[in-house]
């Protein structure tokens, strides 16, 4: 039990360093892939025109600056000449991107968003601006929240969808161990109880560290890196399920020993199952 639990951490600590190291190397990619993203779902302002921005705290952030002149594709003048007058607090500026949100709802600065800001609203029909209490910060990739329009402020809270993505992860990890059971049974007839009782164990480990690690990715760095990093830990996966079993797992005497096989073939089925699951429930691959 206690060689079991020493395996554990080490493969543990082993895919965590995979994920970092990948991680760290990413930004060599300078303006390639996707960026972070801020997304801001209003409440209490339904039926009335207005516009949204965010004020940074920094006079240029990517291609966003503060002394920029107003240009016809940035959108309504009217709205530009009204968030340029809004005396925002000291150490804040508008940075030029804006929208109305009439219509969806929702404000979303899905290139270069500043990383701390306050949350501004203006409405046309009164000339009146509703801002959040406090300055805000991204906390994740793709960062969301929820403003609740109160009076004469904006209430924020994060509004990521945390039940959604471990539910998503149990899923996965749930039908992946099922896949390389049934490969076990139907394809390689490894059908006793101790045979299936150290491939549910090894993939309890491997495949719960996998996804957990895969949502981390995807949480703190977004979907280039979480590709990038699936075929990796893929293959450390393989290659560890392959030395546990050709050292541990006992096979039939009428059974030719097939270790390696088996765990590049049980892999394999599940990592195309996952991918092919992902156009079809995306929101859980």
């Amino acid at each position: 039990m206690k060689r079991w639990k020493n395996w554990t951490r080490r493969l543990t600590l082993l895919l965590a360093v995979v994920v970092l190291a990948a991680g760290a190397a990413l930004p060599a990619a300078a303006d390639m892939g996707p960026k972070p993203s801020v997304e801001v779902v209003f409440q209490g302002l339904e039926g009335q025109r207005f516009y949204a921005t965010l004020l940074g705290n920094v006079t240029q952030y990517g291609p966003w600056s503060a002394k920029e002149e107003y240009l016809d594709w940035r959108g309504d003048p009217e709205a530009w000449d009204a968030f340029v007058r809004y005396p925002e607090p000291e150490g804040w500026y508008f940075l030029g991107n804006y929208a109305d949100c009439t219509e969806t709802g929702r404000f979303v600065w899905s290139y270069y968003p500043p990383e701390t800001f306050y949350i501004l609203v203006w409405l046309p029909e009164e000339d009146r601006y509703l801002c959040s209490t406090e300055p805000v910060s991204r906390y994740a990739f793709d960062s969301r929240f929820t403003v609740t329009a109160t009076g004469e402020g904006l209430t924020v809270r994060s509004s990521y969808d945390y039940a959604g993505e471990v539910l998503g992860l149990l899923v996965r990890a749930a039908l992946t161990i099922a896949l390389e059971t049934a490969a076990a049974w139907l394809l390689f007839g490894l059908r006793r109880r101790d045979q299936l009782a150290l491939i549910l164990k090894v993939n309890l480990v491997t495949q719960l560290a996998l996804n957990l690690l895969l949502n981390l990715c995807s949480y703190f760095s977004g979907p280039l890196l979480t590709v990038l990093v699936y075929g990796l830990l893929e293959l450390l996966v393989f290659f560890t399920e392959g030395l546990v079993y050709a050292r541990r797992l006992r096979w039939a005497e009428n059974q030719k020993p097939h270790p390696w096989l088996y765990a590049l073939g049980a892999n394999a089925v599940s990592f195309a199952a996952g991918w092919e699951l992902a156009h079809w429930l995306p929101g859980v691959f």
